[in-house]
Formats: C-alpha cells, sequence, structure tokens
C-alpha cells in the first residue's frame, strides 16, 4: 500500500511531507536529498504509530508559495495532536509545530523532529544560542560528536563539496526552544552529531519530573530552513526603489534589544514599528523594490511581542523577514514587479544561505507534484 504524501515542487528542488513513516518531511534538491524531518515525542510517546486527521496541499494564485498542512493524534497517554504547517518559496522555507494534549491532560515533555542532513558534507557550521559566531569544523569519515548541552543549537549551516549549501535554523520563538533554560525542574538537552555522510540535530526541548505542576497549555514551535545549489540563476535587478533601514530614523520601540535591557541601533524586524515602516513602504510602491539595513538577530524585547509584560523574552526576526519577503512579493507581483531583501554584512547571518535566497528575486512557479 503507497505512502500517502504532498509535495511541494519547485526550480531544482522537492519539498514532501509524509502521513507515515520514519521521516515526516524530506527536503531534495539537485536530486538527492539534502534535510529529512523525523518524528516528535510527547510526554515520552513516540508520533510514529500516530493516527492520520489531515493532509492537505495549498497553492497560492500567483505561484510564488505553496504550503501543505497536517494533523495527527498519537493515540496513548492524553492523546496528543501534532499540528504541522510548511510553507514554501523557492530556497526557503518555514515550518510550524502546534503541539497539545486533547484527553484531559498536559503536555510534559517534548522532543522536536530530529534534523539529519544526508551527505557527504565538506564542512558544518553551527551556532550556539548566546554565542557571537559560528563555530565550524570539517566532518571526517568517523562518528564525532560535535556538541552537548542544555542550550540551543540556533542554526546548522553545511556545505558540499560541489557547493550545495543547506541550513536549519530555530524559529523566532526561541524562548520556546529554550523552555529548559526557564521552566522551573524542567529539563532539556540538544546534541548535534555525525559523520561527513550524515549530520544529525537532535532538541529535547523539555521534560518534567513526575511529580512536577505543570501549567496546562499548548506549545508552538516554529523553524525556518533555506538551501542553494551551484548554478542556481535569478532574474537580475533593475530600477528598484530603495528603503535602507540604516536611515531610517527608527524609534526607540522599534530597535533590537539585548537580554539586559541595552538597546542597539539596528530595527527588529518583529516590532511593530518596524514593520509598519516595511509595510508602508510596499503598499506605497509601484515599482521593484530593495530592502536593506536588516541584520537578523536575537532580541529580547518582550514589548515586541506584545508581551510587555515579560519584559524580556528572546526571539530572532530571521523567519519575520522571510514572512515579509513572501508578503511582499505577493503585494507587488498584482502589478508585475517584484521584491528583495539584502541584509546587512554584518552580524551572525551575514553570508547565510537565508541571506543570499533574500537577496534575490523569487524565482515560479511553486506547484503540487
Amino acid at each position: 500500500m503507497p505512502v500517502e504524501m504532498k509535495t511541494i515542487a519547485g526550480p531544482g528542488f522537492t519539498g514532501t511531507v509524509y502521513a507515515e513513516g520514519a521521516a515526516v518531511f524530506e527536503l531534495a534538491a539537485g536530486g538527492r536529498p539534502l534535510l529529512r524531518l523525523g518524528r516528535t515525542r510527547c510526554g515520552g510517546f513516540a508520533e510514529d504509530g500516530a493516527l492520520l486527521k489531515k493532509l492537505r496541499f495549498h497553492a497560492s494564485l500567483d505561484s510564488l508559495s505553496a504550503s501543505i498542512d497536517t494533523a495527527s493524534v498519537i493515540p496513548f497517554g492524553c492523546e496528543y495532536l501534532v499540528s504541522r504547517e510548511l510553507e514554501m518559496v523557492a530556497g526557503l522555507a518555514l515550518w510550524t509545530v502546534d503541539v497539545s494534549a486533547v484527553a484531559r491532560g498536559i503536555v510534559s515533555a517534548v522532543e522536536l523532529e530530529p534534523v539529519t542532513f544526508p551527505g557527504p558534507w565538506r564542512t558544518l557550521e553551527y551556532l550556539i544560542y548566546g554565542e557571537k559566531e559560528f563555530r565550524r569544523v570539517e566532518p571526517g569519515e568517523t562518528e564525532t560528536e560535535f556538541y552537548r548541552g542544555r542550550e540551543l543549537v540556533m542554526s546548522v549551516r553545511l556545505t558540499a563539496a560541489d557547493g550545495a549549501r543547506v541550513e536549519f535554523n530555530a524559529g523566532g520563538d526561541l524562548w520556546r526552544h529554550r523552555a529548559a533554560m526557564h521552566l522551573p525542574e524542567a529539563v532539556g538537552e540538544y546534541a548535534l552529531s555525525g559523520s561527513a555522510d550524515r549530520i544529525v540535530l537532535t532538541r529535547k526541548v523539555f521534560a518534567f519530573g513526575a511529580d512536577a505542576v505543570i501549567e496546562k497549555r499548548p506549545w508552538r514551535f516554529r523553524n525556518s530552513f533555506a538551501w542553494s545549489l551551484p548554478g542556481d540563476t535569478f532574474a537580475a535587478p533593475g530600477d528598484e526603489a530603495v528603503l535602507d533601514f540604516a536611515d531610517v530614523a527608527l524609534p526607540e520601540s522599534g530597535r533590537r534589544v539585548r537580554c539586559g535591557g541595552e538597546a542597539e541601533s539596528r530595527p527588529c524586524l518583529t516590532s511593530p514599528a518596524a514593520r509598519r515602516i516595511f509595510r508602508d513602504f510596499v503598499r506605497r510602491s509601484a515599482a521593484d523594490l530593495r530592502i536593506g539595513g536588516l541584520a537578523p538577530g536575537c532580541c529580547c524585547a518582550a514589548a515586541h511581542l506584545e508581551r510587555p509584560g515579560k519584559k524580556e523574552l528572546e526571539h530572532l526576526d530571521l523567519d519575520d523577514c522571510i514572512s515579509f519577503y513572501l508578503w511582499g512579493n505577493r503585494q507587488l507581483a498584482k502589478n508585475g514587479h517584484h521584491l528583495r531583501i539584502t541584509p546587512a554584512a554584518e552580524g551572525p547571518f551575514a553570508g547565510s544561505v537565508s541571506a543570499a535566497n533574500l537577496g534575490e528575486y523569487p524565482r515560479l512557479p511553486l506547484e503540487e507534484q
């Protein structure tokens, strides 16, 4: 009996979501898989035997993006509901996972999908939360543990000998990915290991002891990933109207804030003030656009998430850049125009695959295979 699946196809790539099996998702490009996502574990129960409730494909009318959403129930314990949404534009994707207990229970532990990068790979780079620079290694033939610890692995980048690149990033909700660092009595662990032939990231976000008092609540986790192949071609930019955030008199409420309260000059695209400037520029324009001066990075201003009472909540505005790239191109496509975002040549994500793809006009079409 064939496995039920839905596949998004675009220029040189496919993204497939599977209803069952060890993998829930696979990204393939250039004739080989670049990234696989396994299954979650909730409260100690594996998702492998979950019952499928929904698997649907959605295409945008402009063929700029496509999405797949799915929902399954783990029929054990509290009957955990695991829902996912994948949205892809060529070279960039957003991945959202929702976990909740539907049968009078609580979510006492979450292990998000293990992320596997089938090789061979020439270089591995990874960024740990709280560190300013990526660690860089050249994987060998033997299995090696590169990192194991409670702190979040924010980003993993891999480059093959032929120049193919792929990266996987924590989403804007860093405070949820770092739940074990905030919740009393919770423990968590991230690990990155492998060899040149295969790299694996495991993510035990949190687990409570049997006697812990736990809040009954749903959980949402976001991630983004990006990829590129040597020889990828993009439309050449023409005459563009330009908004450079480096030249904008940004109010303090729109600036990035470090944990501890120190404000930076760079905008945080999660903030309402920066979002308003971005949207207004796109809506007023009737030409191809370029937006510069954004440097995706971490911010701790809880007010940017409309939760000022929390004072500090760690977030990353990289997936906001991807969402606004998609939104802006969708608005401009109505009149035959395009948008690109050229991030500043500084910060931890300078030179990343995400930054490179945001700096180009989108490639079409995306459709169901």
